[in-house]
């Protein structure tokens, strides 16, 4: 479907969604260009879900305007709809159906004629790798291959616009990469991809981030740009007491994170402090080693708490990589 592409395929501006007294969205600024792979990132809660509801004309905002190629998804909710594709959280197959049969049942909804959509259904059978299986019922396929049939039937009428929200929940790391890769090719290949998720190497594939917090955009930028707001590296280090050590750490003023493999500091120029921090912390340091920061840690350096346990370290302080 063809589209103006001098106008950004999605325009969020001061888009808020309130449910009673509870802010799901708040004042909401966001831009996706069209060729873009864009991703929005957020730990369960953050709001994901809420603002693809919105994009997908399913829910109304409270305030503020989002809109596809310069038209509101309210206003001309229909015409949105005709030009996006959509990939939910749940299911939508007809399980009973064979793989070729729920892509033609798509080809129906939009009026495709015979011969395109017979072209169509063979070349995406065909990419998404699943021509093999095309005549099984959906019912019988595995994870992976439900979920890229869900693709495939969003692919069908070509949308200017493919949307997906957390489209590999519940799938096992093979299928996730497969799908992913395939998702890549297409935005190669020039579609606009708008995607949700809450895992952190499935944005690392975007152009674009916006990393969604409580329902506010706390930053957006390329991958790589913003792995560079941590600068300096990470300190991961494992003591005799990570316990001991973590609260230390936090009472001076570092943003930390701490799982099974043991402590995360995050903040600007930490390289140069590491013999200080072997020297003076409380407990015995194990092991220590400085890496290259990930998406997480960003997270963490803007939110002060992490994207995966929600676990909060104190107030930020971006500029410094401290916490006040």
């Amino acid at each position: 479907m063809s589209v103006s592409t001098q106008q950004n395929s999605i325009a969020a501006r001061g888009l808020s969604k309130k449910f009673g007294d509870l802010v799901v969205l708040d004042e909401v600024e966001l831009t996706v260009r069209p060729g873009e792979m864009f991703a929005l990132l957020g730990p369960n809660g953050a709001g994901k879900t809420t603002f693809f509801s919105i994009l997908s004309t399913l829910r109304k905002p409270t305030s503020g305007a989002l809109e596809v190629y310069g038209r509101d998804v309210v206003k001309e909710r229909a015409w949105v709809r005709r030009h996006i594709g959509i990939v939910f959280q749940e299911p939508a197959l007809a399980d009973i159906l064979s793989v070729r049969k729920n892509l033609n049942l798509m080809t129906h909804f939009y009026g495709l004629p015979r011969a395109i959509a017979r072209q169509r259904t063979e070349e995406i059978l065909a990419s998404l790798e699943l021509t093999d299986v095309a005549d099984r019922p959906a019912r019988q396929l595995s994870g992976g291959q439900r979920r890229r049939l869900e693709l495939a039937r969003a692919l069908i009428a070509d949308p200017a616009l493919l949307c997906l929200d957390e489209a590999t929940l519940g799938l096992d790391l093979t299928a996730r990469r497969l799908f992913w890769s395939k998702v890549r090719e297409l935005a190669d290949a020039g579609k606009t991809v708008f995607f949700t998720t809450h895992y952190m190497e499935e944005a690392d594939v975007a152009d674009r981030i916006a990393l969604i917090d409580k329902g506010r955009i706390v930053a957006i930028d390329t991958p790589q740009a913003l792995k560079a707001q941590v600068g300096g590296g990470i300190i991961q280090l494992s003591t005799d007491n990570d316990a001991l050590a973590h609260d230390w750490l936090v009472e001076r003023g570092y943003a930390v994170d701490s799982d099974e493999s043991g402590l995360c500091i995050t903040g600007r120029n930490l390289s140069n402090m590491v013999p200080d921090l072997v020297r003076d912390l409380p407990a015995r340091v194990e092991k220590v080693e400085v890496r290259e920061p990930s998406l997480e840690d960003v997270f963490l350096l803007l939110t002060g708490h992490s994207l995966v346990n929600g676990q909060r370290v104190g107030k930020r302080n971006v500029k410094e990589g401290l916490v006040a």
